[in-house]
């Protein structure tokens, strides 16, 4: 994408809704290591398995998620979240949905 398509308030807002789009993810994410408290809560499993879960979904999910919404440009990161709905259209101003289609 070309940022000149861009005013400097879009791009701004672009970043926003990247940094949101981020967040759900994230959130959706951690409901599988939610769930691995849970287990280790009713000693299903031990502190040292929660633990390597953990190390699990930081080297996994969460750097996978970071990396991609952290460096890539954040209009290609919010038409991805569209395409995955995890942002709806009804999100974006009409401006900024116009240029990214």
């Amino acid at each position: 994408m070309n940022k000149t398509l861009f005013t400097k308030l879009e791009r701004k807002e672009l970043r926003r809704l990247a940094g949101l789009a981020y967040e759900r993810e994230l959130a959706k994410a951690l409901t599988s290591l939610e769930e691995e408290f849970k287990r280790w809560r009713m000693n299903k499993i031990t502190a040292f398995e929660l633990s390597e879960l953990i190390h699990k979904f930081h080297n996994g999910p969460s750097r996978g998620l970071w990396s991609f919404y952290t460096t890539g440009p954040a209009e290609l990161n919010v038409k991805h979240a569209i395409a995955k709905g995890v942002i709806s259209k009804s999100e974006i101003s009409p401006d900024i949905l116009e240029r990214l289609q």
